[in-house]
């Protein structure tokens, strides 16, 4: 979907206060479990040193911190591939019970002729803090207030009631709107913010509702089901679903996890291919919620990293997943991750992110810190695989902590550096040509991920 395209949902009323993202891409809802395996300690990526899959890191903070923030974004990946779906079919889920106990209860609501005289503003309107509703009408085609779908009933001045709702009714609104924040903090925790003004919302709603139905004022009552649907039937919208809580683009705390530790002013876009151990796929562009929708709308419509350069509609185009597949070892291997990075600058015309400068990042996530020494020391092993005598630093203290190497690729030599971090193995720089022969300034797209340290 094209970020052009991209309408902003205005929740009515009052704001859950959630970070916006968008759309969806990705496939295979099998949960991969990447998230419940025990996360192992990161690895000595010189010395390489491993027992039972944990690595000591004494004295080794920088290799630790690296193997962290590696396994923070692999697991979040994983639960974007695995367990998205399913967590956001149940919140819609909830939301359309919430919407179904408002229909049931509204229906059941005497109106006076006096509440509809002032909810149509006729007489005083029924107006509260925090944006109540008071521009609602009566459609009597419809019998409904603005775009709350409830059957209400035919105004009269012969009300019986004393009170607009039942006691049970209020109830079962309060335990509706309290199991929908509850399953907002159990599917989305801690996957993205703004749960706790989900339930404060529903708590004040309701307990405002509660008391103007002791006093027996069925417009303020009625206004109040009106706040409750608009609120639900928004959060429970494809809209809303696209702009405040997406799988593409991404713009929950997986952007700070691939952001560098000492990240710079320079705006960086990611775009990710991640592959799960049970077929989960997801594809997504990734990027701090702080980027202005100027800025979103740059972007034309492409596939996250289709080719290695990044997303374009070139299908000729050399494939970073392709790039590497001589590097790729599925042996005891948990996941991997096809990374781009990008400075997200502004050239002259538009474009696809292909025209960003950008480096790649190959991820492949193993059982242990052993397994992945293994697979280091296998591929270090090949014939066909060679270290280079060049120092590729890529922001480490430690010079030999990357290696570089030449690999094969469709049988010519491309270039990359290597490095094991805990149970992870790490492929950067990934290009045809030769580290001697690329200019000084290649290295800078790299600065802005999270293998970039903040001290280096």
């Amino acid at each position: 979907m094209g970020y052009n395209r991209r309408s902003v949902l205005g929740l009515l009323g009052a704001s859950v206060g959630l970070g916006a993202v968008g759309a969806a891409r990705h496939s295979s809802p099998a949960q991969s479990g990447v998230a419940d395996q025990q996360r192992t300690q990161s690895a000595d990526v010189v010395a390489r040193q491993a027992d039972d899959g944990e690595a000591d890191t004494d004295g080794d903070g920088e290799s630790s911190g690296l193997a962290q923030r590696t396994e923070d974004v692999m697991d979040e990946l994983s639960w974007f591939a695995g367990e998205y779906d399913d967590a956001i079919g149940a919140l819609r889920d909830s939301a359309e019970s919430v919407l179904a106990a408002i229909s049931d209860h509204g229906g059941t609501v005497q109106l006076s002729d006096t509440a509809v005289e002032r909810l149509d503003g006729e007489t005083d309107r029924p107006r509260l803090d925090r944006g109540w509703p008071y521009d609602i009408w009566w459609d009597e085609g419809e019998r409904r207030w603005r775009y709350a779908d409830v059957d209400w009933q035919r105004p009269t001045d012969e009300v019986t009631d004393e009170t607009p709702l039942s006691e049970s009714a209020v109830a079962d609104l309060r335990a509706e709107t309290g199991a929908f924040a509850d399953t907002f903090v159990a599917e989305l925790r801690p996957h993205f913010s703004g749960l706790a003004a989900e339930a404060q919302f529903a708590t004040e709603t309701m307990d405002t509702i509660a008391a103007f139905n002791d006093r027996g004022d069925i417009a303020m009552v009625v206004a109040g089901l009106v706040r409750l649907y608009e609120h639900y039937e928004a959060l429970s919208s494809a809209a809303y679903v696209e702009e405040s809580l997406s799988d593409d683009p991404i713009r929950n705390r997986l952007a700070g996890y691939l952001d560098s530790p000492g990240r710079t002013a320079t705006t960086a876009l990611f775009e990710v291919d991640y592959r799960g151990q049970s077929g989960d796929i997801h594809r997504s562009f990734v990027y701090d919620d702080s980027v202005d929708q100027s800025r979103r709308d740059e972007l034309y419509d492409g596939e996250p990293l289709a080719t290695i350069d990044g997303s374009t509609d070139d299908p000729d185009g050399t494939r970073l997943q392709d790039a590497v597949s001589e590097l790729s070892v599925s042996t005891d291997r948990v996941d991997r991750c096809y990374a781009l990075v990008n400075e997200w600058d502004r050239p002259d015309d538009g474009y696809y992110s292909e025209e960003l400068t950008s480096q790649p990042i190959f991820v492949q996530r193993y059982t242990s810190a052993t397994a992945a020494s293994d697979v280091y020391d296998r591929l270090m092993g090949r014939s066909d695989i060679d270290r280079v005598a060049v120092e590729v630093a890529l922001g480490a203290s430690d010079p030999d902590a990357w290696t570089p190497i030449y690999f094969p690729h469709e049988g010519q030599p491309w270039s990359a550096a290597m490095r094991q971090v805990g149970r992870c193995l790490l492929v950067a720089g990934v290009a045809r040509r030769p580290f001697q022969q690329r200019d000084a300034d290649w290295i800078e797209p790299i600065e802005l991920a999270w293998i970039w340290p903040a001290s280096g």
